[in-house]
């Protein structure tokens, strides 16, 4: 019979890969299940009340796992951005099996939220073991999770491999949903390869950029080349008019330093801006997830030499893909159309919503309304 309890998780040392230690925190759990079969399900409020490394054994030995999945993202979401967790592990004899990591975040332009696993980045459900039932067991769960003003859960899968759970989350309720694409260029091929399969526009920028006075430079992770970054990348999301991540959020990134790359470039010797890219060496991935370069250096082909330099950098550097990030599927939007160019190939980004309450319908009825807007 299942059961359901209540506890408070302990302070825990534990020793680190790199050699240091890490402390977790109080923080609140609760049991929501128990099975015969010995697997127990329960609830954190807080990434930190887990050992950071059961959390990430489990996300490097899940074929899904990724960089999203991984403690030290989450807990810069958590702690940088102040979203609320709601992570779902499942243990068997004590053993960390199975994960679903999840955050409460808003509905824009409703009064509404969404379950979210996981925003930003992606997520989705773990399991190394007893896959079928740990799966079933995270989904079953999920509708005890939502109440109030939550009335969707999203799962947000990275790549094509979260298809293997299609057929189990659509029976448990999970509808497919289609808005946003990825291009993924392969890098295996060689630099030449990469560069004759981009567009004539594209090459011809990267010739014309590299006829300037200009510097490419991988910079240390500090306090300050962190800030200048964010100086300008505030900038350029108030230009297009979005929704700039706080400095906070960026801040505690540096926890994962040794998984980040910053770029940045000089024009003429003056600072054109950069990248911040996300290392995903599980996936052999390079993602292009910040981008701050002033709309004043598009003229010296800034992108397009960031680009040029990140891509070499990750076939030095033995990576599989390069992902430029997160597009409308829209052939006739500029973003699409310019990072289309760059050959790579287009690829869905894989969303199922399961709604938990009656007002989703009505929600999701009227979400037409919403295009071209960002809903997800």
């Amino acid at each position: 019979m299942a059961q359901t309890t209540s506890v408070s998780t302990a302070p825990d040392r534990e020793e680190e890969r790199d050699g240091e230690e890490r402390t977790t925190v109080d923080g609140h759990s609760e049991t929501l299940t128990t099975t015969e079969s010995g697997l127990e399900v329960t609830l954190y409020d807080s990434i930190r009340s887990i050992s950071a490394s059961r959390w990430n054994d489990v996300v490097e030995r899940s074929t899904c796992g990724s960089v999203f999945h991984r403690y030290e993202w989450l807990e810069a979401v958590e702690t940088g951005l102040g979203q609320t967790p709601r992570h779902l592990v499942v243990e068997k004899d004590g053993n960390l099996i199975g994960l679903l990591p999840n955050f409460v975040v808003d509905i824009e332009k409703t009064p509404f939220r969404r379950l979210s696993s996981s925003y930003p980045g992606f997520g989705g459900p773990l399991a190394t073991t007893d896959v079928a039932e740990s799966l079933s067991l995270l989904t079953e769960t999920v509708p005890d999770l939502c109440s109030g003003r939550t009335v969707v859960h999203q799962i947000r899968g990275l790549d094509t491999k979260y298809l293997r759970y299609n057929n189990v989350l659509q029976s448990e309720g999970y509808e497919p949903y289609r808005r946003e694409c990825r291009f993924v260029l392969d890098l295996t091929g060689g630099y030449d390869e990469v560069f004759d399969g981009m567009s004539g526009t594209r090459r011809r920028g990267i010739e014309r950029g590299k006829d300037g006075d200009y510097e490419i430079v991988e910079e240390e992770l500090t306090q300050p080349t962190l800030e200048r970054f964010h100086r300008v990348y505030e900038q350029v999301m108030d230009r297009v008019d979005g929704d700039a991540y706080p400095l906070s959020f960026f801040e505690r990134l540096l926890d994962m330093r040794e998984r980040l790359l910053l770029l940045t470039i000089r024009i003429d010797g003056e600072y054109a801006g950069g990248f911040l890219e996300l290392l995903d060496e599980q996936r052999s991935s390079i993602h292009g997830f910040f981008a701050a370069v002033p709309e004043e250096y598009f003229g010296d082909h800034a992108s397009e030499l960031l680009y040029d330099y990140v891509i070499r950098w990750g076939i030095d550097n033995g990576y599989d893909t390069y992902d430029f990030g997160s597009t409308n599927a829209n052939f006739e939007n500029g973003v699409f159309r310019f990072k289309e160019g760059f050959g790579g190939r287009i690829v869905p980004i894989l969303v199922w919503e399961r709604g938990c309450s009656p007002l989703w319908n009505v929600l999701k009825a009227g979400r037409s309304l919403y295009w071209p807007h960002r809903y997800d």
